[in-house]
């Protein structure tokens, strides 16, 4: 389909100048808007389908204003601005734009840009989509048979989530029923914990005065809302039910839908978010759309339960439930844990799965990246096809082609026989390019050709050779960064960046830790033969008193170390490496403040603290470098360029 694209510019010249080079390419520019006002009217009239915006505008309006309306009608766009404060780059990069241009740009920037942006909105279109069309049928094909309201409506937010993501759902339903209230609150990957009744009023300390209001109210909707920011925080100043809610269960923004019964009765489903930023318009038009499955769904339900009763006193009094998971965990398999954070990855595992869209995996070094990117495989379309996986840190750079691509007998010195590259090893399947940070410019634009058009050539070899390879490539660097300092290309990143997922690092998953160390010490008690039963949890706290900056990878290995250590029994006390970690703080959660130094002063005190314990021995059992993780001579590597002194007897 021919782009339909909308310049919003201030300056004519500029805008011109674009609408030269657009029309040129080959697009269909549909008109030229200066303020926000002028944008709003050619939307309705030409129907564009995308827009580049520039954020300041005449008569002093933004760009980032026009952004919800853009969003809501599925229109993409990408910023065009001279303007690099840090402030408006974050203002813009909170309405979740496909780019930004920082003006002046060169034309072959624009068209690569544009072109990216294209790919990567389709692919979004497309998932939503099939988020929409999974919804209805799941929703359909629910069992609707006999049973307690509570009984039918217990697979229903585990299939609203993969559809609507919420921590908290509530179901307001007609007053006379025996159950006219529901809601499920989120406690981890498909595990609610069940309110009915005044249930949830008692768990928020609301009286039953105020919570009744409360209901009305939501009854009274003309037909929906949705509230982030600031109108989420002006509802709490004049509700105290939802300001009770939102305090006991740390919601951040709400949005609602009322749907009328064929009896005129009306129902309401109440959607809440720790994310701030969570509903939008975007979110209540995908709600709307699917509407019709719900009404016939609930209408049901209601129709079979509906009984009035003489008064709600005589109704035994029911302790919250909790729902446990209906799918099998395990194709999660290697990701432990239950926490906020992590639940919001496994979210964008089961999102992104099962389509053929490109994925980002960043994070920190032993976060468990590669495990994202074995469940994204092991959940997708080709699971029966293999997944390669690629250390491009490890790729030598005069070997890159020859690894990534294959070479033909003869190639080069050395090449005594033909070799299967990792692309065409993949055909079918999966690439997983780890580190993809770590290689050099020249070998990322050999690999962006092959990125863009599927195809490549053997060392060699003089025929195109087809392929059809999902991406997933994995970085612990910054590579928007990377991208500014100019390490890294820019239409690269765009490639690759079509779906990110970032994994966080076990300081900010502190609840998991538990979890993991008992995990850590089943499976090294069976692997070592000893019999160590457990671990306490004096020392599980001391555990968490620790930043663990190699994450996972670094406990494991620490738990390793103790089985070793105690031989047999329950792991009581633990001797903690002395890394300037900040004390922990239990209310404080993720948002917990480290201390203020460079990740290489940590990595070089955590060292120096090993090596001290180990008496400066790095190589053999016990050394050094088998307590960190790695090898001795790249543990000599990071002696070196970190800058330790050896004031230690080596080994």
């Amino acid at each position: 389909m021919k782009q339909n694209i909308l310049i919003v510019e201030d300056e004519f010249i500029v805008a011109n100048d674009l609408r030269i080079k657009l029309t040129k390419a080959g697009y269909s520019v549909c008109g030229i808007a200066a303020s926000v006002e002028e944008a709003e009217q050619l939307i309705e009239k030409q129907k564009p389908t995308w827009v580049l915006l520039d954020i300041f505008l005449s008569n002093d309006s933004k760009g980032t204003d026009l952004a919800p309306l853009l969003a809501s009608k599925n229109i993409g766009f990408i910023y065009i601005s001279a303007n690099t404060n840090q402030s408006v780059l974050e203002t813009a990069k909170a309405t979740h734009p496909y780019g930004f241009l920082v003006k002046p740009f060169r034309e072959k920037d624009l068209l690569i840009m544009l072109d990216i942006a294209l790919q990567k909105h389709q692919a979004n279109l497309l998932m939503q989509q099939q988020r929409e069309q999974i919804f209805r049928m799941q929703l359909d094909g629910m069992d609707r048979g006999r049973g307690t309201m509570l009984e039918k409506t217990a697979k229903l937010p585990v299939i609203i989530q993969g559809f609507l993501a919420f921590d908290m759902l509530r179901i307001i339903l007609p007053p006379g029923m025996e159950t006219d209230h529901i809601a499920f609150v989120r406690t981890g990957y498909e595990e609610y914990e069940t309110f009915v009744n005044e249930q949830l009023a008692a768990a928020a300390g609301v009286g039953l005065k105020d919570w009744s209001e409360n209901k009305a109210n939501r009854l009274d909707l003309e037909s929906g809302e949705f509230k982030n920011g600031a109108d989420y925080h002006r509802l709490l100043l004049h509700d105290i039910t939802e300001k009770r809610l939102s305090t006991q269960f740390r919601l951040a923004c709400m949005m609602a839908v009322k749907r009328r019964l064929k009896n005129g009765k009306h129902f309401v489903l109440a959607f809440y978010s720790k994310n701030d930023d969570m509903y939008t318009e975007v979110q209540f038009n995908m709600l709307r759309r699917a509407a019709a499955s719900l009404d016939a769904f609930m209408e049901h339900i209601i129709n079979d339960s509906y009984s009035a009763l003489p008064g709600r006193a005589d109704l035994p009094a029911r302790k919250p439930s909790a729902i446990k998971p209906f799918s099998d965990e395990s194709k999660f398999d290697g990701i432990i844990g239950k926490s906020n954070s992590l639940v919001a990855v496994l979210d964008q595992i089961d999102l992104v799965a099962t389509s053929p869209t490109s994925v980002l995996i960043t994070g920190e070094s032993g976060t468990g990246k590669e495990r994202v990117a074995q469940c994204i495989h092991k959940m997708s379309l080709r699971a029966k096809n293999p997944l390669v996986v690629v250390n491009c840190a490890a790729l030598p750079a005069n070997l890159v082609e020859s690894e990534l691509f294959g070479h033909e007998r003869g190639a080069f010195t050395g090449a005594v026989d033909k070799r299967i590259g990792k692309f065409e090893q993949a055909n079918g399947g999966t690439i997983f390019l780890d580190e993809i940070g770590e290689l050099t410019l020249e070998a990322q634009v050999k690999l962006l050709r092959v990125l863009q058009e599927m195809e490549f050539e053997r060392v060699g070899g003089g025929k195109p050779i087809k392929v059809d390879v999902r991406i997933i490539a994995a970085t612990n660097r910054n590579l928007e960064k990377e991208v500014a300092d100019g390490r890294f290309r820019l239409d690269l990143y765009y490639r690759l960046n079509v779906f990110p997922i970032f994994v966080p690092p076990l300081r900010d998953r502190k609840d998991d830790i538990g979890i993991l160390a008992k995990n850590f010490v089943e499976k090294f008690a069976l692997k070592t033969g000893r019999p160590v039963t457990g671990i306490s949890s004096a020392a599980i706290n001391q555990l968490k008193g620790y930043h663990w900056p190699g994450n996972i990878r670094e406990l494991e290995h620490f738990i390793e170390r103790q089985v070793l250590i105690k031989a047999k029994g329950i792991i009581e006390q633990l001797a903690m490496p002395q890394s300037p970690a900040q004390p922990v703080n239990e209310n404080a959660g993720s948002e917990a403040k480290l201390p203020l130094k460079t990740m290489e002063e940590m990595e070089a005190n955590y060292i120096v603290h090993v090596l001290k314990n180990c008496h400066g021995r790095i190589g053999g059992a016990g050394g050094a470098a088998e307590i960190l993780g790695m090898p001795p001579s790249t543990l000599h590597s990071r002696i070196k360029k970190l800058g330790i002194k050896r004031e230690f007897s080596a080994d």
